[in-house]
């Protein structure tokens, strides 16, 4: 069963995959004039059409004309104007085939009603004027057909609403239906919508910001990275998560490279422990911070010595927050996992998979899909196998695919980027999972929007820098 939610990721991601609104509309409406003519001859039938100002209106206003075609005598009732430029377009074709539309409910007197109202996301009561209408239609003696849900019916699968005789219910099931006799029809929406992450995905599951909105509110970042030999990894990492939306990134280095971290950018809160590497010294500092923050990322050029594989077992056991487990946190965790109790995002590319594992993730999609649905399972953590088609895989056997990103992104960094964007996805609130999902599609539309400006010649950097011009690229797109 679809949630309301759910449903909407899948709209924007088959207009992402070539099939758009107008085209699932058209489908929807034809397939419940289908459905209706092979129930009931509707020729020189009365037909009322019920019109809510959403898209589920607009499959209604499609059925109308087809069912017109059909030979019934078709009138809409039009709540409100159409909100959609393809339920307006509908509304005008309609018109054009002289089906009478008016907006006063008066009585309704007709053989058949077909409630397009209400979609799904109807949360708490009904309000008015629909409450009264669905009330009307209630002690209506027509036969009553509802497109895709009962109007008033809510996510939940509870609330008053239209009590249908038949409900059309669009490409899958939705909560509730159980108790009405309903058939599901296909209305188009491509397989890729459902299997391949999209913008849907960025759009419906990243939180949107409000005027009353305050620092804090979307999530505070640890990254737990860098030593001797390496400083950039968590610096990188810790600038995704800013740009991703988190409010605030704290940065946890060894004093070797504090310095030199510190330099590199005002917006960042930079910590330090003692030493050059990570070790036990640095679980008091890490504690404190943790009780500060929502997510902690921990991994970007830590290193492998003996007390930094020790630590990194031992932050990841007392962690109160999600944590996403990167680069060589997870070399570090080879043999150690499950860890048990914290919320985990493991980002691995083939090669850390199979030190990970024991195991090579496989050649084909299918066999690699399979294999990080297992380890997930295992692991009992969200993994992300990355690879020119990206899997994400959940505890729970669910697997996505991602195809945004381009040669270009062979560049160092560009892991050390998504898993700070992971992470700030993560400390705003998105389930990990999601969060994932939504990260490699958001980096690698990044790196696609860096190659039509750089061709394949961009950097890390360039890249955690284009981020947020991405989200805004897509919330501008798809939302």
């Amino acid at each position: 069963m679809l949630t309301a939610e759910e449903l909407r990721v899948l709209d924007i991601n088959s207009t992402w995959h070539g099939v758009g609104v107008e085209e699932l509309m058209e489908n929807a409406g034809k397939a419940v004039a289908d459905v209706l003519c092979e129930r009931i001859p509707v020729d020189g039938k009365r037909v009322l059409v019920l019109c809510g100002p959403g898209n589920n209106g607009g499959d209604g206003l499609v059925a109308a004309r087809y069912l017109a075609e059909s030979g019934a005598e078709v009138s809409v009732l039009l709540v409100d104007e159409p909100k959609s430029s393809a339920a307006k377009l509908n509304l005008k074709r309609l018109r054009r085939k002289g089906v009478k539309v008016r907006r006063r409910t008066g009585s309704l007197n007709a053989e058949i009603i077909v409630d397009a109202l209400l979609g799904t996301g109807i949360r708490g009561e009904v309000r008015e004027p629909y409450r009264s209408l669905i009330e009307k239609v209630n002690r209506s003696s027509a036969f009553k057909v509802s497109v895709d849900v009962p109007s008033g019916l809510s996510d939940a699968g509870t609330g008053y609403c239209v009590d249908a005789d038949l409900v059309v219910s669009l490409h899958a099931p939705k909560p509730g239906l159980e108790r009405f006799s309903t058939i599901v029809v296909d209305i188009g929406i491509p397989e890729k919508a459902s299997l391949y992450v999209g913008p849907g995905d960025v759009v419906v599951r990243l939180p949107h910001r409000h005027r009353e909105a305050h620092k804090g509110d979307f999530g505070r970042v640890l990254v737990v990275g860098g030593s001797e030999s390496y400083h950039g990894a968590p610096v990188l990492s810790a600038l995704a998560a800013l740009r991703s939306g988190a409010d605030l990134v704290y940065l946890l280095v060894p004093e070797a490279n504090f310095d030199v971290t510190r330099a590199f950018s005002p917006e960042l809160i930079v910590r330090k422990y003692p030493g050059g590497h990570l070790s036990p010294e640095a679980l008091p500092e890490a504690r404190e911070l943790l009780e500060k923050t929502d997510c902690m990322l921990i991994g970007p050029g830590l290193g492998l010595e003996e007390d930094t594989v020790l630590a990194v077992a031992e932050l990841l056991r007392c962690s109160p927050v999600p944590c996403v487990v990167d680069a060589d946190a997870l070399k570090a965790l080879c043999g150690k996992l499950p860890v048990g109790g914290v919320e985990l995002v493991l980002t691995p590319h083939a090669g850390e998979f199979q030190l990970l594992t024991g195991e090579s993730p496989g050649r084909t999609l299918e066999d690699r899909a399979e294999a990080a649905k297992r380890w997930s399972h295992h692991l009992k953590g969200v993994l992300l196998l990355k690879g020119s088609v990206d899997i994400i895989a959940s505890p729970e056997g669910e697997a996505r695919f991602n195809e945004t990103g381009n040669p270009g992104m062979t560049a160092g960094g560009t892991g050390d980027v998504l898993a700070g964007v992971v992470a700030g996805f993560v400390a705003q609130g998105v389930a990990p999972f999601h969060a994932a999902c939504c990260a490699a599609f958001v980096n690698g539309y990044a790196g696609d929007m860096l190659l039509e400006e750089k061709g394949y010649f961009f950097t890390a950097l360039e890249l955690a820098e284009t981020i947020p011009l991405a989200i805004k690229d897509i919330f501008e797109r798809f939302g």
